[in-house]
Formats: C-alpha cells, sequence, structure tokens
C-alpha cells in the first residue's frame, strides 16, 4: 500500500513537473512568445474552447476584443496567430501561397476526403479537378432551368398561402432541392413538403453546433456512438443528426449507383455530378471511393444550402425594411424586364445593376462563412505583417473583419447597395464571402447563379412584405459556427403577384 502510495505521488510530481516545464516553454521560449495575446490562450488551445463550446460560438466576439486590446497581430493558440490586416490575408490567401489547411481544423467537419476537407494539397487538388467541370459557367447554363424552376416554385408558395412563409426554411428548401437535383439528378422536393421545416433541414442545423465539440476533443466521435439513446441532448443529438445526413447521402449515392440520374423539375439535367463520379472516384481513391463519394456529397449539400439562404435572408431582410433600395431594385427590374413572367435569364440578370450592387451587398454582410480559414506556415516560414513566423505555425485572418473594415466599406454595418456602384477596385477585391486562393470556393458560379435568379425573380415578380421577424440588430447579431448562425426571431414574408 505503502509503494502504492509512493509511486502515485511519484507520477503526480512528474506530472506536475511536465506541466510547469509546458507552461514555461510556452509562455518563456516559444517562437511565438514575444507576440501579444492573452497568456492562457499561448497555453492552452482550450482557451478558444470556452468560447467555441462553453459559450456557444462566441469565439469571433472574443477575436474582437482581444484585437481591441492587442493589436493587429494576436497570439490565439499556442502555436497559433491572428491577423486583422488585409495585407496579410492578400499574402496568406494568394493564388501562389504555400500555405496549406490546417488539419486540426478541417478534420472537425467529418468530410476529411472530400475537396473541402482535404488538407494534403495534391489530394485536394484530385478532388477538385473532378468536380470543377461541374461548378464552371458552362454547367451553370445547363442548370439554370433547374435552379429558375425551384425559385419559381418558391414563388407559388409565397403567394398560395394566406398565412406567411418562414424564410428561414423556405430558403433552405430551394437551395436543398437545388444541389441535390445537381448532384444526384432528383430533387430533394423539400419546396412541395406541408411542412417546409423539414427532418432534413432540422437534422443540418441540429448538427452543426457538432463541430466544435469535434475540433477541442477529437476522441468524441469515437465515445459518442455508444452512449445509450436516452441522451438526447448535447453532442450526442448533434451527433445523432450528422449520422442522419449520413445516410441520407448514403442512400442518394446507392440510388444513383443502382438507376443513374433521376429526373429535375423540368425533365432533369444533362448528367448529375455522381453519375459520373461513381465512375470514376475508384480509379483516383481507389479503396477510399466510397468514403470520398460521401464525404463530398456531405459537403456539397450543406455548402449548396446554407450559405446560399443565410445571404438571401440578410438581402430579403433589408430590402423590404428599405423602402427607397427596394423601390430602386424594383424598377431597375421592372426596366429590364417588362413582362413580369419572364423569361429570366441569368445572363441578362446580370446586367441589371442595382440587382449586383443588392447581392453584392448581402454577400458582404452575410459573409458566407465566418470562421477564421486556419493554413498552415510551410517549411521555410514567413514574414507577415512584419513578424518573422516560424513553420508550422497556423496562422488566419477571419473575413468579417475584412467586410467590416471601414477604411475599405464606409459605414460598414448599414445595408448600401450604392457602395458598389462605381465601386473601387479594392472594394471588389474584399469581398470574399467564396474565400481566394487555390482552395477558394468551388461553388462561386453556382453561388451566383442561384443569387441572381432568387433575387431577380421573387423580387420581380412578388409583392413581399415582412409580416415578422428578427430586429435590425438581431440580423447583426450572430454566433460562430463556421456560418454564422442567428439567434433572433425568423424572417417571415408574405406575398402576391404584382400587377401586370
Amino acid at each position: 500500500m505503502t509503494a502504492m502510495i509512493g509511486t502515485l505521488l511519484s507520477l503526480s510530481l512528474l506530472g506536475a513537473l511536465w506541466f510547469l516545464y509546458v507552461v514555461v516553454r510556452r509562455l518563456v521560449f516559444h517562437p511565438l512568445a514575444r507576440l501579444p495575446g492573452p497568456p492562457l490562450a499561448a497555453i492552452t488551445g482550450h482557451y478558444k474552447t470556452y468560447f467555441d463550446v462553453v459559450r456557444g460560438g462566441h469565439w469571433l466576439r472574443q477575436l474582437d476584443r482581444l484585437h481591441n486590446k492587442y493589436g493587429s497581430v494576436i497570439r490565439v493558440g499556442p502555436n497559433e496567430l491572428h491577423f486583422k490586416d488585409r495585407q496579410v490575408y492578400d499574402r496568406i490567401f494568394s493564388p501562389n501561397n504555400h500555405f496549406t489547411k490546417d488539419q486540426g481544423f478541417y478534420s472537425c467537419f467529418g468530410v476529411g476526403s472530400s475537396t473541402f476537407g482535404a488538407t494534403d494539397p495534391i489530394h485536394a487538388k484530385a478532388n477538385r479537378d473532378l468536380l470543377a467541370p461541374y461548378f464552371d459557367k458552362r454547367a451553370m447554363l445547363d442548370l439554370e432551368s433547374v435552379i429558375s424552376s425551384t425559385v419559381e416554385l418558391l414563388g407559388t408558395r409565397l403567394t398560395n398561402r394566406e398565412a406567411p412563409i418562414d424564410m428561414f426554411y423556405g430558403f433552405r428548401c430551394a437551395t436543398m432541392d437545388i444541389i441535390t437535383t445537381h448532384c444526384f439528378g432528383r430533387s430533394s422536393q423539400l419546396l412541395q413538403m406541408p411542412d417546409l421545416r423539414t427532418p432534413l433541414l432540422v437534422d443540418i442545423q441540429d448538427s452543426i453546433p457538432l463541430l466544435w465539440s469535434m475540433k477541442s476533443f477529437p476522441w468524441l466521435p469515437v465515445v459518442l456512438p455508444w452512449l445509450p439513446p436516452w441522451i438526447g441532448t448535447g453532442p450526442k443529438r448533434q451527433y445523432d443528426a450528422f449520422m442522419r445526413l449520413h445516410e441520407f447521402v448514403s442512400q442518394e449515392i446507392a440510388h444513383v449507383a443502382k438507376q443513374g440520374c433521376g429526373q429535375g423539375p423540368k425533365g432533369g439535367i444533362p448528367r448529375c455530378i455522381y453519375q459520373d463520379l461513381i465512375t470514376v472516384s475508384p480509379l483516383v481513391h481507389g479503396k477510399r471511393s466510397h468514403t470520398y463519394l460521401v464525404d463530398e456529397a456531405l459537403s456539397l449539400i450543406q455548402a449548396g444550402s446554407d450559405t446560399i439562404a443565410n445571404t438571401c435572408i440578410i438581402g430579403f431582410f433589408h430590402v423590404l425594411n428599405n423602402p427607397s433600395i427596394h423601390a430602386r431594385l424594383t424598377t431597375e427590374l421592372i426596366r429590364a424586364f417588362p413582362d413580369s413572367q419572364g423569361p429570366f435569364a441569368w445572363s441578362d440578370l446580370q446586367k441589371v445593376s442595382y440587382l449586383t450592387a443588392v447581392i453584392k451587398e448581402s454577400l458582404r454582410l452575410s459573409n458566407g462563412f465566418v470562421s477564421p480559414l486556419p493554413r498552415v506556415v510551410g517549411k521555410d516560414g514567413v514574414g507577415l505583417n512584419g513578424v518573422d513566423i516560424p513553420p508550422g505555425t497556423v496562422v488566419s485572418v477571419g473575413p468579417s473583419f475584412i467586410h467590416s473594415d471601414p477604411e475599405i466599406f464606409p459605414r460598414p454595418e448599414e445595408f448600401c447597395p450604392e457602395r458598389w456602384l462605381g465601386a473601387s477596385p479594392s472594394q471588389n477585391r474584399y469581398l470574399i464571402p467564396f474565400s481566394r486562393g487555390p482552395r477558394m470556393c468551388l461553388g462561386i458560379n453556382m453561388a451566383w447563379t442561384e443569387l441572381y435568379l432568387t433575387f431577380g425573380i421573387l423580387f420581380r415578380k412578388l409583392d413581399m412584405v415582412i409580416t415578422h421577424g428578427p430586429s435590425p440588430k438581431e440580423m447583426a447579431d450572430f454566433v460562430d459556427y463556421f456560418v454564422p448562425v442567428y439567434g433572433g426571431k425568423h424572417l417571415h414574408i408574405q406575398a402576391k403577384l404584382k400587377d401586370p
């Protein structure tokens, strides 16, 4: 018994000495020790866990406070820096950069084999080359009829109901129907459901908070499946929701493998993404082909539904709450499209300058995604903002800090489409909702096509009013779960067809 106590005391002493060594090394002798930041962040990465997990997506707010206190560069982890500097953003996300994605961050999405989740540049490029033809401008021309008919169906849902529609789900139903048609050749048909708050969309929303828990505690996927079903709250519930998404895309992939592409809203599309990927992926990914196919599908349906829907909510909220903006947008659309029945071609909508300005301002305020995208400094190190940064350091610049920079966008808190009419090169350069560089969002053309058709068709054809929803303050207040998550009331809209 005495020997056991002695052993435990020795182990405790060794543990305490090791902890002291780590603390002293990170605070005093680490290459980043001279850089400003909270001491606790220098000691442990779980400083960020407190704001991500315990406070629930409050890390971005804390980052803002830290920059106000410490300046444009801060040490936010034992081996991580965050910059509030657009010139640093240019360096990190330049087309010729040698920064790679940070494995510790991107692994939390659970799609490590996908184009988005891959941290190895060679792996990522191979994936990107497979998908690129399905997201170029030519592919969007093929998909345009699917997008248009889906937006028209959303408009029909708005005008055929006496009760207002919750646009949080309305826009998400539309974007999900579009991306599932593009991926699997058949729509998820969420817009045809009696209740737009569908289980698929609920599962996506429920699974979002799991991100930061997985990042801070990477062992959770091993433990959570073994927890009993009656533990229905917190990470267990979020994990179960994610696994239902996993099952959904697995079933869709199996359907394509067995029957080929189905039919879209107006006769389908020439080919769906997965009809080809199922054939090509085994040649590229070998035994990991199925994992890749599922991971890519999860990535595509989540990115292809949530971010565009958020942009629509931001834009429609501000346009409908500002009579002068609403009137100008409607006037220009009527001038460009005298017949309210269309047709509304993507190529023609792009020529309506004020529509483009409204969409750009909606993208700026919605940000696309809000989390800083961490990159790892290459083997030669780098100098950023006058700081020599050693190899292996994680660096990032949050896009919301760029979009809210008053030197680029005066009065950044205001929704002001006019800023984009004759915008300066720097304003266009720093509109970055799709990121920049070799790993920028692959779906940029699809996003623009959906936004032009959604804003253009609905504002040209419908008289819309907000019946109830968030306040302007609530619309600007979000928590960070990679995408912005708003805590206020949902935007509800009622509509009727415009007079011919």
